[in-house]
């Protein structure tokens, strides 16, 4: 999933590298800066400054930002087919079932299992999930009562996830990686000891 999620991040970036003949070719190679300095259509000009905007606001994971100003491109009076129209709304689209996939994964997840070198260990607790309302991939985490007897984890951590939803954060002696699979989260901790992994269901409370 990881990858196709990056191939459509780069189709949807990427621009033609032929030279545009026109304003139209421009706007179809989604050279927006050029069409706002030759368009002669007050319409197109706005539109396209629009587009600037939303390619940013997209590059920046800002996905609530990216909806709002699509609809306001879909306000403006182009033909369905306006190369302008359509990347607008397949970008709208796109986001649209990330910020939808983010409120699924927000809630509550328990320890269901944990080992240690794939031997079971006693490990609970929870953690509490939250995205940022602006930055689509950037997310909450409170520990409640984590980890194992004597070493528990009380605090809240602010982690920046890739656009599949999983994140490696390096430490002095190793890395942990947060991976969310449907309703599931999974944390794994490798290091010169070993790998310990807890995998945590989310749970209605």
């Amino acid at each position: 999933m990881k990858y196709t999620w990056i191939i459509l991040f780069c189709v949807i970036l990427s621009g033609c590298m032929e030279n545009p003949s026109n304003v139209r070719t421009e706007m179809e190679n989604a050279t927006y800066t050029q069409v706002v300095e030759r368009a002669d259509d007050e319409q197109d000009v706005q539109a396209a400054q629009m587009m600037v905007e939303l390619e940013q606001q997209f590059a920046s994971y800002h996905f609530n930002e990216v909806v709002r100003t699509a609809r306001e491109i879909e306000q403006f009076d182009l033909t369905p087919d306006h190369p302008i129209r359509k990347r607008a709304q397949l970008m709208k689209h796109t986001v649209q079932e990330k910020i939808k996939q983010a409120h699924q994964l927000e809630g509550t997840y328990e320890v269901e299992r944990s080992t240690f070198e794939n031997e079971p260990f006693e490990g609970s607790g929870r953690i509490h999930v939250s995205f940022d309302s602006r930055d689509t991939f950037v997310a909450s985490l409170q520990f409640d009562h984590f980890g194992t007897a004597g070493s528990y984890r009380d605090d809240t951590e602010v982690i920046r996830f890739e656009p599949d939803f999983s994140a490696r954060l390096p430490f002095s002696e190793g890395s942990v990686t947060y991976r969310f699979v449907r309703s599931t989260l999974r944390l794994t901790f490798e290091g010169p000891g070993g790998k310990q992994t807890y995998q945590l269901d989310q749970i209605t409370i």
